[in-house]
């Protein structure tokens, strides 16, 4: 083409495909995620991460493709007058801005590839739906007293469902979960103690260098290097169906050197033989799902609360757990 300014087509082609892929993405993400994490809904977990993780374009990177447009456009206006002064193509320039402006079309290639959101898939984990918990310690769980330990499981998980910067994301630990629950689930009346403790590295926020700067300047991870939670009694249980009990419950976080009182809410569930063979598992297990709320200002993240758009950070808690004798 005679034309210095036509690379700057590619871009913009490029430009108005991110910008497509972005607007049916319909989640209004600021921030580009390469392996979306998506929630979808199971019949014995209540919600487990899907398989299919498409790439997620955000507006950073489409402000990266005007950007790169724009600079496609200062560089012709160059090559222009470069050529004007010396009276002949500069075929090398031209040649290089071609290459860069035929790279920023891959990005809503690869987006497009990657595919769509899984059916019924929730970026973030819903809000919490346990309702109606009465007081008095009545529901019972047909499972074996003693102690129960947390299993490295899909299903075993802490997410903190955070807003920050005008979006919307959960920060989630999936990995490195330990933890114990001591007690005789046929008699919830009876003295029982439960902790569950997560790695502050291993945050993650499905944004790589979101989930580093998470890890480093607000958990701290080097210095409080886990995060725990521990209660001690129920204060309310009632049947909620066959071998599940709502519960609610006084606990105790630990975080970033400071201890809170904090008030759990949730379910306590034996799965049945079929429902157990679907996990993948095997020996005597319970199902643990559970909900708390922390208030920024009461925590070490104090001094940062101006980065977060509202004033509580609320955690769910999902874990799969054996009878420690299997």
């Amino acid at each position: 083409m005679k034309s210095p300014f036509a690379p700057v087509v590619a871009p913009i082609v490029a430009v108005t495909a991110a910008l497509i892929r972005w607007q049916l993405q319909g989640s209004r993400n600021l921030y580009t995620a390469i392996h979306k994490r998506f929630y979808i809904p199971d019949p014995d977990l209540g919600w487990r991460i899907s398989a299919q993780h498409p790439v997620w374009l955000g507006l950073e990177i489409c402000a990266v493709l005007v950007a790169i447009a724009i600079g496609l456009l200062i560089a012709g206006w160059i090559i222009r007058r470069r050529e004007a002064r010396r009276g002949r193509h500069e075929t090398g320039l031209r040649a290089a801005c071609w290459i860069v402006a035929i790279v920023p079309l891959a990005v809503p290639i690869l987006a497009f590839a990657s595919g769509n959101a899984p059916a019924n898939g929730l970026d973030t984990l819903p809000a919490a739906t346990i309702q109606g918990i009465e007081a008095g310690i009545t529901g019972i769980v047909d499972a074996r007293a003693g102690r129960y330990e947390v299993v490295e499981h899909a299903g075993t998980a802490v997410t903190a469902h955070l807003s920050a910067g005008h979006e919307e994301f959960d920060a989630r630990f999936g990995t490195g979960i330990r933890g114990t629950w001591q007690a005789d689930p046929r008699e919830l009346t009876k003295p029982m103690t439960a902790e569950v403790s997560v790695a502050a590295a291993s945050i993650d926020t499905g944004i790589g260098e979101r989930s580093k700067h998470a890890s480093e300047a607000y958990l701290h991870a080097d210095q409080h290097p886990r995060i725990t939670v521990a209660i001690d009694r129920l204060l309310s249980a009632t049947q909620a169906g066959a071998n599940t009990v709502r519960f609610r419950a006084p606990g105790r976080l630990e975080l970033i050197g400071k201890t809170h009182a904090v008030e759990i809410s949730g379910t306590l569930k034996k799965p049945d033989a079929a429902a157990v063979a679907r996990l993948g598992l095997s020996g005597d297990i319970v199902l643990v799902q559970a909900d708390f709320a922390v208030v920024l200002k009461e925590t070490a993240l104090a001094a940062d609360a101006g980065d977060f758009d509202g004033d509580r950070i609320p955690i769910h808690v999902s874990l799969v757990m054996r009878h420690a004798s299997d």
